[in-house]
């Protein structure tokens, strides 16, 4: 049996800019939360952070 999450329609659409928010559906969260997260883990990479 497949889980399915409910997403707001007002989380994919941006009332006050009259847009839609772009979703990355695998992550169940906006695709800007999602590129700024992998942008951080590859900065930490890059500058040794990631190591113990």
């Amino acid at each position: 049996m497949a889980v399915t999450e409910f997403v707001r329609a007002s989380r994919l659409y941006d009332a006050q800019a009259s847009e839609r928010v772009e979703w990355d559906w695998s992550k169940m969260q906006p695709l800007a939360v999602s590129q700024q997260r992998v942008k951080r883990a590859v900065e930490t990479v890059e500058t040794g952070g990631g190591k113990q």
